[in-house]
């Protein structure tokens, strides 16, 4: 799905900030639209490959590293930013090492795209996908991705807020969507056919005579560093490895 940054959500999370940033993100495009904005940006990755091949901007600096364990110093940036991956870090051990690298009065900027299930229509069709594969259309809901951060004591000032965003979708996209579940695909074809058939009558009914829209919440995080909390601050031996650009 192609999605930009909602403005309103953007302008809410970044007011205040300082300049110098670092990004984790699921692709390249959130530190690049940083970057684009006039932030100082640094991303991770524990991909060194996709950092070498994916990172195409002198502006943009990169190390390969996880959030556990990041090779900066002590109060090196004004702000963290974490995009659509808080739900594959451990709170535990990511949250002290962020505000460990975070200036006094830093922010911990966090953001979660995901699809709202409550809408009855996509209800049904995640439904019925799942007759044929019970773990298709499961993706964490916006709370259980970030229930992580709620009881962090190394953030200070917290607030959250989400913000909707409708996808257009037709009803051929639906199909294309349905269709690329690979247990959908590996169906013999007067199943898969009978199964598209029923993903469409449920666009039809859901459509009526517009356009049917996916619903999604983008919930927004952010808190300030609470530097009391950073009993010692000292950085811990790593083997990350920084890439130069």
């Amino acid at each position: 799905m192609a999605f930009s940054f909602l403005p309103a959500a953007q302008s809410w999370l970044l007011a205040g900030c300082g300049q110098s940033m670092l990004v984790l993100a699921d692709s390249l495009a959130m530190p690049r639209g940083l970057v684009r904005l006039g932030y100082h940006v640094v991303t991770v990755d524990r991909d060194m490959t996709k950092l070498r091949s994916a990172v195409d901007s002198m502006s943009i600096g990169a190390a390969v590293a996880h959030a556990d364990a990041l090779p900066f110093d002590y109060a090196r940036f004004d702000a963290v930013f974490v995009h659509q991956v808080f739900p594959d870090i451990k709170p535990e051990t990511a949250l002290p090492e962020l505000a460990r690298v975070l200036k006094p009065g830093g922010r911990l900027l966090i953001s979660y795209l995901g699809r709202d299930d409550t809408v009855p229509w996509v209800q049904r069709l995640a439904d019925l996908v799942r007759t044929v594969d019970p773990t298709a259309m499961t993706s964490p809901s916006v709370e259980q991705a970030l229930a992580g951060v709620k009881d962090t004591k190394h953030f200070i000032q917290t607030e959250s807020r989400s913000f909707r965003y409708w996808q257009p979708i037709s009803r051929q996209g639906l199909v294309e969507m349905v269709s690329a579940v690979p247990a959908v695909a590996a169906l013999d074809e007067p199943k898969r056919q009978r199964l598209l058939d029923e993903a469409t009558e449920i666009h039809d009914q859901a459509a009526g005579y517009q356009q049917l829209r996916l619903p999604y919440l983008l919930r927004c995080w952010r808190g300030v560093v609470d530097t009391d909390s950073i009993t010692n601050p000292i950085r811990r031996e790593t083997s990350a490895l920084s890439i130069q650009l």
